[in-house]
């Protein structure tokens, strides 16, 4: 049975999700500055010097260009997802799943997008993907439950 989080950790997760979103769009941000000046970056020399030292030089920018819009595609899919989990703030959560913060006695996590460590109100959170392999090893599971990743065993000690 899926219950309303009180108003104190409904507040909480709001928190999270706010700080999450902005690291996202910082992230996409730095992206994006990175392909504009790959892309704007002069050649070293004028048209009619080009040789192919300039042309192997373009070609590695264009690659890099394309690399980052890959990676900027897939920043703005997990951005997609935070910003769906804003329906799922009330909710709280009686198992590990998307939406869901994790308390163990090792870290907390935030089940939404794969973030590093974020800090909200003094304490450190884990954005953490449904997709990775910590993630799989929590999924389904509920308080008092105890799952082991890289031969490190939790205990979950509260799921909202």
């Amino acid at each position: 049975m899926t219950l309303l989080v009180d108003t104190g950790k409904a507040a909480l997760k709001t928190k999270m999700l706010s700080a999450c979103i902005a690291r996202q769009q910082s992230l996409m941000d730095d992206f994006k500055e990175r392909i504009n000046a790959l892309l704007t970056e002069e050649g070293l020399g004028n048209e009619d010097e080009f040789d192919n030292n300039h042309l192997a030089q373009a070609a590695l920018r264009l690659a890099e260009v394309n690399m980052l819009n890959d990676t900027l595609a897939f920043a703005a899919q997990e951005m997609t997802i935070l910003q769906q989990l804003h329906f799922l703030e009330d909710i709280n959560h009686e198992r590990v799943k998307l939406g869901a913060v994790v308390v163990t006695d090792k870290q907390t996590f935030f089940v939404s997008v794969s973030i590093e460590q974020f800090d909200v109100d003094g304490v450190t959170y884990v954005g953490l993907s449904t997709s990775s392999p910590l993630y799989q090893a929590m999924k389904g599971k509920s308080e008092g439950e105890t799952f082991s990743f890289k031969g490190t065993t939790y205990t979950i000690k509260e799921i909202f």
